[in-house]
């Protein structure tokens, strides 16, 4: 594992790189190699600070399946019962005569349409499409502007297709971060804290980072054509780090440490007890890390096809594999995780009963071969049936 990480950072290939591995209750590796400011000569430490960006949606999951548990939200509910503004979305598409067509919602958009990125909401950073160019325009991550304030913005925005037909990975769980404030009177940040966070004492994850964390948080770099690396946000000077921002992202807007994740993903892993209090009920974990997608089609390459996965809610499950995605990928049935746009990565594997974590910080190219590798080391050296 040592060899695997290092040479990925003496090549070049990743500037710094902090990885761990929780297996049959201990964790078994952890380590970490290269800078996490290049400016600075700052390294990487077991401590550096991260955006996790999506890796904060199965968190948000988490709280909505929790209100779920107690009964003050319901799976089928009209995504408009706590947002209004949801009903007035329309389906667009082209008419033969290359004019837009405008259709109203077969059947309301759900909790649940949330939940699975089945809402036809798009993202906004993908391009290559009006619809996503539309949302993309819309600024609806503005670091200055409450997540609240973006509901306004969603009448105006098309759906690329009705809820419920089709996977396509979008603004869903944002929207959900919204729905939890509305249910319960708090910021998402402190739903976050009180039911999730306090109790699993992950005392370094929050929207923002604090003074006292600013010194270790990581700088994120661009990949280019040619290989290299430019600065892209300077953890020092971030927006993250700024302490008047009012955006709270349930789909992105995480940081954390890869011991604060650790502690939610072994939550995940011994179906919602971490050290002997029960966080979330047994069947809220079951529900989050099975497929509910079904036939449900997706437009995107990263869920079903030959990637053999579902998804979960907040996450991808894999549903099969074959030895050559175990060998090259470390795909094993029933596990459950998702990763980040700056390329932080975890899994729960119940199977093996192992965790795996990875933190990296750069945009741009194809998911890292490092991510692959990683993940295929890991079960290769995690796996029950093992000699």
């Amino acid at each position: 594992m040592d060899n695997l990480l290092s040479s990925a950072v003496a090549r070049g290939d990743v500037i710094g790189v902090q990885a761990l591995v929780f297996d049959e209750g201990h964790t078994v590796y952890r380590n970490s190699f290269g800078l996490a400011d290049r400016e600075r000569n700052t390294p990487v430490t077991s401590d550096t600070v991260y955006r996790v960006y999506s890796m904060t949606k199965p968190v948000t999951s988490a709280l909505i399946m929790d209100l779920v548990s107690e009964g003050k939200i319901n799976l089928s509910d009209p995504a408009s019962k706590y947002i209004p503004q949801l009903g007035q979305m329309k389906v667009v598409s082209l008419g033969a005569d290359g004019q837009p067509k405008y259709a109203d919602q077969a059947q309301p958009m759900t909790v649940e349409d949330l939940l699975l990125h089945r809402s036809g909401m798009a993202y906004g950073i993908f391009g290559g499409n009006p619809i996503e160019e539309a949302w993309g325009k819309a600024d609806l991550f503005n670091p200055q502007v409450a997540m609240a304030d973006n509901m306004d913005k969603m009448t105006t925005l098309p759906l690329l297709g009705q809820p419920g037909e089709q996977w396509f990975y979008s603004f869903s769980i944002d929207v959900l971060g919204h729905i939890v404030e509305v249910v319960t009177g708090q910021t998402l940040g402190e739903a976050m804290n009180e039911r999730l966070f306090e109790p699993l004492g992950m005392t370094e994850t929050a929207f923002r980072v604090s003074p006292e964390l600013k010194p270790r948080f990581a700088s994120t770099y661009a990949l280019q054509p040619d290989g290299s690396y430019v600065l892209f946000e300077d953890g020092q000077t971030s927006p993250f780090a700024m302490q008047d921002g009012k955006m709270e992202s349930g789909g992105g807007g995480l940081t954390s440490t890869t011991d604060d994740w650790l502690k939610f993903s072994r939550m995940l892993l011994n179906e919602g007890e971490y050290e002997g209090k029960q966080i979330l009920e047994p069947e809220t974990i079951r529900l989050m890390m099975t497929d509910h997608l079904g036939d449900t089609p997706s437009l995107l390459p990263w869920i079903k096809g030959e990637t053999g996965a579902g998804f979960g809610y907040g996450g991808s499950v894999q549903m099969t594999s074959t030895p050559e995605l175990e060998a090259q990928s470390g795909r094993y049935p029933g596990q459950f995780g998702w990763g980040g746009a700056a390329r932080t990565n975890f899994w729960i594997d119940p199977e093996n009963n192992a965790v795996g974590i990875i933190m990296l910080q750069f945009f741009g190219g194809e998911d890292p071969k490092i991510h692959s590798d990683f993940q295929a080391l890991t079960l290769e050296q995690t796996r029950n049936d093992r000699e």
